[in-house]
């Protein structure tokens, strides 16, 4: 079986995708990758052939960071504006790669912000998966879509709000999407986002945070989150591990360690951020584990008990923690539940207020704050809280399948190639 995964977005649209294909690579699969160019190495290592689309999503990330700490009502037609002006470039770069080595594919599985996977599949006359990370972003009467977190409304309301994005969305980018299609000679569409989301679904996300509504429009399975194995965790560094055994640091092992990082989300005023991990260690007595996905602490004086890391594996780290606080995404967030440990959410964008409502509601966590109200006292409480929240993330994790979804992703995406033999 030919599987073209196309993925656009963070790491965290990215990573879970990856997991994927070296699933579908062990099973004797052929592998082509597509997504930001700053992955190819990650898809290349895996034995991947590499397709790159758009522009480094880090830069990006970088350069409209603003965006990332908005209110998200506000944030909304920036992000729409963002999207017009990458979709062109999107389409265009999946399909380049035809003048050498043509897309033959026996299905097309896109995930995050890849709305030219479809157009691919339609091309090769081939099934369209699309992989949702997360029920806020499943069509459902149910829950606010995730770019509108408005919670608490009746159903209607979630009806008019979720008929309102997809309106915005073909409105916004359906233009170009049917331009484009016509220069490729593929039929065009009439509503491109219910075409490219609720065709054939997978929401990889475990059930423990929802299960898939019954409203939800199309074809779609739920199957565990798409999350590395655990044999397939990578080794901490030598100076993180003598971090964590207290090591030079001038605190005692048995001092709390609290892991803080936004994931790919950078930060507008970094400065805050260092100086609530510092308060941490100088005030409260934590060490502090401070991650960056754009290594923003690589000029900064740190004091003993606060630990700056860019990229190291989840699997491995969150489960020499006490306190996990993170951004919400979808992928951290799985990886927090299998580590078993309390989670403070901080949500920027989109999904992560859905998930941080949600690990509030099962009790594994305190209530989510917003980056702008985030400071050391915040977390303290919540680091000294951990142990109310012992008993359910302990239930939770024995609830989860600890090798995630993607055996049985693999498994439906070879039943859909086998039912058009």
């Amino acid at each position: 079986m030919k599987v073209l995964l196309a993925a656009v977005g963070t790491r965290g649209d990215v990573q879970p995708q990856l997991v994927l294909g070296e699933e579908l690579a062990r099973r004797g699969h052929n592998v082509r990758f597509a997504a930001p160019p700053n992955f190819r190495a990650a898809a290349e290592t895996r034995g991947f052939s590499f397709v790159p689309v758009g522009e480094d999503i880090n830069a990006f990330m970088r350069k409209n960071r603003a965006m990332t700490e908005q209110n998200p009502l506000l944030a909304l037609p920036g992000q729409i504006g963002l999207l017009r002006a990458n979709t062109e470039q999107q389409v265009r770069d999946l399909f380049s790669v035809q003048h050498d080595a043509p897309h033959d594919a026996d299905i097309v599985v896109s995930a995050g912000l890849c709305f030219a996977g479809k157009m691919v599949a339609d091309q090769l006359r081939v099934p369209h998966v699309f992989v949702c990370y997360t029920l806020s972003g499943m069509y459902s009467a149910e829950h606010p879509p995730a770019v509108l977190p408005i919670f608490g409304l009746p159903k209607l309301a979630n009806r008019a709000l979720w008929a309102g994005i997809t309106k915005t969305f073909d409105l916004a980018l359906g233009g170009t999407l049917n331009r484009m299609r016509a220069e490729l000679g593929i039929a065009l569409e009439r509503k491109h986002w219910r075409s490219i989301h609720t065709t054939q679904v997978l929401l990889a996300q475990d059930q423990a945070m929802g299960v898939l509504p019954s409203d939800t429009p199309g074809k779609a399975v739920q199957i565990p989150a798409l999350v590395p194995r655990p044999q397939d965790a990578q080794p901490l560094s030598d100076l993180l591990e003598r971090f964590l055994r207290g090591a030079g640091d001038g605190a005692t092992s048995a001092a709390p360690v609290v892991y803080l990082g936004f994931g790919s989300m950078p930060t507008v005023d970094r400065q805050r951020i260092v100086r609530i991990a510092s308060e941490l260690f100088e005030v409260h007595g934590a060490r502090v584990i401070l991650f960056s996905g754009h290594d923003e602490e690589a000029e900064a004086e740190l004091p003993p008990g606060v630990f700056a890391v860019t990229d190291t594996d989840h699997t491995s780290l969150f489960p020499r923690v006490d306190l996990i606080v993170h951004h919400g995404g979808a992928g951290t967030t799985a990886a927090a539940l299998r580590a078993s440990v309390a989670q403070l959410i901080v949500p920027h964008i989109v999904d992560q207020f859905f998930h941080g409502r949600r690990i509030a509601e099962l009790g594994l966590g305190p209530t989510p704050v917003l980056k702008s109200k985030l400071d050391a006292a915040v977390i303290a409480r919540a680091l000294a809280d951990r142990f109310k929240y012992w008993s359910k993330v302990q239930a939770v994790k024995a609830s989860l399948e600890p090798a995630g979804g993607a055996k049985q992703a693999a498994d439906h995406l070879e039943r859909l190639v086998a039912a058009r033999a």
